[in-house]
């Protein structure tokens, strides 16, 4: 009987308790409320290294919600909304309108007609807050803010950091560091046109954000 015991006692002190190995770059959930899809979307495995199937999950993912079809997205905002999912770990990102044909888009040079925007929210977040993160983390890059609407919206493809305003009726009301004027004449990337006016430069960061995090959980705020 004794011997037994023993052999047991001896077999857990050298085997061990049996752990999961947690990824290093763990899968971030995006959720399309409008064709009620989840992606667990991953673009790294563990060892950091692109997993090549992901730019194509995520342009499916990402499709024109009216036509269903796909254009491939901008790798920049591939890493983008892997980061913003890190970031806001445990976080659902949803995301409203990825690519979208030129029969949806009311402006010419729209960055959604090259799937180089995306209009989303984080649940949990308030958008105010996700416009002061992504205005500070991504450079680069185009930033609108609808008071009155459920998402933000983010482009990364810009020669100079844009930031609108737009409450809904009135039009884009206000752009940040504009000094590019293709950017300002394009500012707003939604559905509505209007004038804008220019404000001063928002102070510029270095993008840690377009690097993907080392650590896990994601990076503290």
């Amino acid at each position: 009987m004794h011997l037994v015991l023993v052999s047991v006692v001896l077999l857990s002190t050298v085997h061990g308790p049996q752990r999961l190995k947690r990824p290093t770059f763990p899968a971030v959930q995006l959720y399309g409320p409008n064709l009620n899809e989840t992606l667990h979307f991953r673009p790294y495995d563990d060892k950091g290294k692109s997993r090549k199937p992901a730019l194509g999950e995520l342009t499916r993912f990402l499709r024109c919600r009216h036509t269903g079809r796909q254009h491939q997205v901008d790798p920049r905002l591939m890493r983008a909304l892997y980061t913003v999912g890190r970031h806001y770990a445990g976080k659902r990102v949803e995301v409203y309108s990825g690519y979208r044909t030129r029969a949806y888009c009311t402006r010419l040079h729209s960055r959604h007609l090259t799937a180089s925007a995306v209009d989303f929210r984080v649940v949990g977040v308030p958008n105010e807050a996700l416009i002061s993160w992504l205005r500070a983390t991504f450079h680069p890059s185009g930033v609108g803010y609808y008071p009155n609407g459920v998402h933000v919206h983010l482009d990364l493809d810009r020669q100079r950091d844009t930031y609108w305003v737009d409450r809904g009726d009135d039009g884009p009301d206000a752009v940040a560091d504009a000094s590019d004027a293709s950017d300002a004449s394009d500012a707003s990337d939604g559905d509505r046109d209007g004038a804008v006016t220019l404000l001063p430069t928002a102070p510029e960061i270095v993008p840690e954000g377009l690097i993907p995090p080392m650590d896990d959980p994601a990076l503290a705020d």
